[in-house]
This record gives C-alpha cells, sequence and structure tokens, in this order.
C-alpha cells in the first residue's frame, strides 16, 4: 500500500534543480523517514528558521560549492503556508523550484485542525484507514472519532463497563502512545454523556499516564483484601478503609481476562509497585503473585530474568523511530536500577546474560545512531528529542501559559565516575 510519504518523495526523484523552496507549515519535511529519504536521494534539507543561521549555512555550505562547480542538491523548507516572494531573499526566489506540502493535500477529506495535532508516526496508519475506507468530508467530531478508531483502536462508544475502561486504558497507557488533549475531550465528552462512569476520574486517569497507574496502585491492596474475604470470610471484618488521593471506585475489575493480562508486565516493568501483604499466604492464584512482596532474594531474581527476557525482546532495530529507543530506555533503566540495587554477585549468570545485553545495545543503538542520528536535529521542538530543542520548547510553553518564569532541572547521568564507576560491580564488569 502507497504511504503518505510517497506524495512527497515523487517531487524528488530528479535532481535537475540545485535549490528546491518548500512552503510546510506541517513540517512534514523534516519526518524522520522522509528525511532518511531526502538524503539517499541526494538532498540536503535546510530549514529557514533563524535568518542569520540559514544564511550562514547556505552561503558556506552550498552556495560557495555551486560557485566552485560543484553538484549539491539542496531542499529549502519553510513553515509558511505559501511561498511569497515579497518575503523570501531574492536569490532564493529567483533561482528555484517552488513546491508545497500540507495535511490538507495528504487528507482532503478529514478535518485540517484535528489532524495537524497528531504526531507524524500516527499518520501512518491514518493514511492506510483513508485508503481503505475512503471517508467522505468530516467535521471535526467526526474527523475525531474516525482517529480514534483507526488509528488508537479506541471507540470510546462501545465502552460500557468497568473492565472495558480498564482495557482500552491499560493498552494505550502501557504503550506509552501520547493523544492529543483533544482526542482525550473526545473520549471524556463521549464517556459523560454515557451517564456509566460518572464516580470515575476521567479528567485524570484519560490524558495523564501517571495518575492512571496511581490510580491502579492505589486500588491494589483493595483488591487483594476482596480476594482474601473470597477464601476466608472472616476477613471482612479486618478489612482497611481506603482514602485514596486519587477519587473514583475502590474496587476494579483486576481478575477479569482482559485486565490481568496486563498485571506480570506493569508489576515487572515498574508501572506498578508490589505491596506487602499479610494474609498473602492467602491468595493461591499465581497471576496475583507478581504484585506482591514475599521474599525479597526470590522477587528480585524473578523480575530480573523477566526483565532481562524483555529487554532482549523489546530492543529496537535500526529502522525504528526514536520514540522507540525512549520506551525501550524506561525497561532497559528498570533493569539496571534493579541490577544494582541486587545481590548480582550472587548470582554469576545474571551478570553474564547482562553483560552480553550491553553488547547488543550498545550494537544496536550504535547502528540506529549511525542511520538515524542526523534526522533528529530538525524534529518538532515538543517533545524535544535533542538538547537544542528545550529552549524552544520551554519558549513554547511559555507563551501558551503566559508564564514569565520556568525553572529547568537537569539530572546528568552521564556525570564522569557515575555510571561507569557503578557498572563495574557488576560481575564481569571492568571499572
Amino acid at each position: 500500500m502507497a504511504s503518505w510519504r510517497d506524495q512527497i518523495l515523487q517531487e524528488f526523484t530528479s535532481r535537475a534543480d540545485r535549490l528546491t523552496l518548500v512552503a510546510d507549515p506541517d513540517g512534514l519535511l523534516v519526518e524522520e523517514e522522509i528525511l532518511a529519504a531526502l538524503r539517499e536521494r541526494g538532498f540536503d534539507l535546510l530549514t529557514l528558521e533563524d535568518n542569520v543561521a540559514f544564511r550562514l549555512a547556505y552561503e558556506s555550505h552550498y552556495r560557495s560549492r555551486w560557485d566552485r562547480g560543484e553538484a549539491v542538491d539542496t531542499v529549502v523548507a519553510l513553515q509558511v503556508l505559501n511561498l511569497d516572494p515579497c518575503t523570501l531573499p531574492y536569490d532564493l526566489w529567483q533561482n528555484s523550484r517552488k513546491l508545497s506540502f500540507t495535511l490538507g493535500d495528504l487528507f482532503p477529506n478529514l478535518s485540517y485542525p484535528v489532524v495537524s495535532n497528531l504526531d507524524r508516526s500516527d499518520l501512518d496508519a491514518l493514511y492506510r484507514a483513508q485508503v481503505l475506507y475512503n471517508p467522505q468530508p468530516l467535521g471535526d467530531n467526526a474527523t475525531k472519532d474516525f482517529i480514534l478508531r483507526y488509528v488508537f483502536e479506541i471507540a470510546p462508544e462501545l465502552i460500557k463497563e468497568p473492565q472495558d475502561l480498564l482495557r482500552v486504558l491499560l493498552r494505550h497507557h502501557y504503550r506509552g502512545r501520547r493523544l492529543p488533549p483533544l482526542l482525550d475531550e473526545r473520549i471524556i465528552q463521549i464517556l459523560r454523556l454515557s451517564g456509566r462512569f460518572r464516580d470515575w476520574p476521567l479528567e485524570m486517569i484519560i490524558p495523564d499516564r501517571g495518575a492512571f497507574f496511581a490510580f491502579l496502585q492505589e486500588r491494589w491492596p483493595a483488591f487483594l483484601d476482596h480476594r482474601v474475604m473470597v477464601v476466608d470470610s472472616r476477613a471482612a471484618e479486618n478489612r482497611a478503609v481506603y482514602h485514596p488521593s486519587i477519587p473514583g471506585p475502590i474496587d476494579l475489575p483486576f481478575d477479569h481476562d482482559d485486565v490481568r493480562v496486563y498485571l506480570d508486565n506493569l508489576f515487572l516493568e515498574g508501572y506498578l509497585q508490589p505491596v506487602a501483604y499479610p494474609q498473602a499466604f492467602l491468595v493461591q492464584e499465581k497471576w496475583i503473585s507478581a504484585g506482591l512482596r514475599i521474599d525479597p532474594g526470590a522477587d528480585w531474581l524473578r523480575r530480573i530474568n523477566g526483565l532481562l527476557e524483555k529487554a532482549k525482546e523489546a530492543l529496537p532495530g535500526i529502522t525504528a523511530r526514536h520514540q522507540e529507543w525512549v520506551g525501550f530506555a524506561r525497561t532497559w533503566a528498570e533493569l539496571v536500577v534493579l541490577l544494582f540495587a541486587g545481590k548480582s554477585g550472587d548470582y554469576p549468570d545474571v551478570g553474564e546474560r547482562f553483560q552480553a545485553l550491553v553488547a547488543k545495545v550498545d550494537a544496536a543503538f550504535l547502528a540506529w545512531v549511525r542511520q538515524r542520528y542526523a534526522g533528529l536535529y530538525n524534529q518538532p521542538a515538543i517533545p524535544p528529542v535533542m538538547v537544542h530543542h528545550i529552549p524552544r520548547a520551554m519558549a513554547r510553553d511559555m507563551a501558551a501559559t503566559r508564564t514569565r518564569k520556568v525553572a529547568l532541572i537537569l539530572i546528568d547521568g552521564l556525570a564522569p565516575g557515575g555510571v561507569g564507576r557503578r557498572r563495574g560491580s557488576l560481575p564481569g564488569c571492568q571499572p
């Protein structure tokens, strides 16, 4: 099936024009795969944001080389809706080919204000859905529903029971996918209109991943109380009274098949924390044991083995997007912290397996950096991908919230003597 990128890249098959100006208000040309394809075809990309910085790069790296007769093809992307000769440098306008790409061109029957809020990584699924279902022109709400159903696999109108809502939120938050705020609001609107979840803190747990897992964490002990009462009815007399910080129902269907399938990974990867439970001996189900602190040594070894396998399976490849490496970093961090916190010296095989995995991670990441790192420079600044994106992201946040001051807290995990020195404590590691 054709991709939305094909409509753009078909304009860059010929190298007859050494300078191409592109009106690119939606930042489509700086998408990672587009950038990689342009480089493969021999085109360099410059973005015209700061006139002085652009002119320096353009004159020193391209104009001077053209004057020497060298063949260098350059694409200049401008974050404007239309190319206006009155606002562009004359030498660029006179000697260039002109193109324009917008999300409105790619998705003509969908609401542009809605589509423009999507992360560029979500456009592949949306384009496939557009080809398969060929929607008629849709308004804002209909476009939101189309995107929720076919891009994020969420159909709010089908959420009728607590287990339905938990299944949707578990799948969504575990994947770590970001929903634009207007889609969060659409889900909340539909669920509120249904009247089925009046006492649920939807405004907290739908948009906020951390709040959702905190909501589950606070209710896990209450679920254990409920399971114990099934075995021993006398336990009801001693059941604790819960006052969670996040409002909402106390008893959740953790034991429903669609919910408990996620619990092992949530406790394994640290999204939820196991709890010490005095009556744990009354709980016989094996799947519940992942959420119990029983034997510190056995619990540590079980998590280590699980995380080693998880990290091995989840290791991104050379064509992965940077978001995949960010997601992998969390699993990797859990594994490293757990190794340092436990008695890895008592388990030499754990250290050996970890070192073998370190070699694979280092090789995979180096190959990815060589292939894709250059494309991160021009990525949109929200969320920041590289360090130089941070000032722009902070400036946009300040402008949006009308804040005069903002604090930046830097936690430097690469300081000399930090990670490297700690790694030396593991079996087989060299400081």
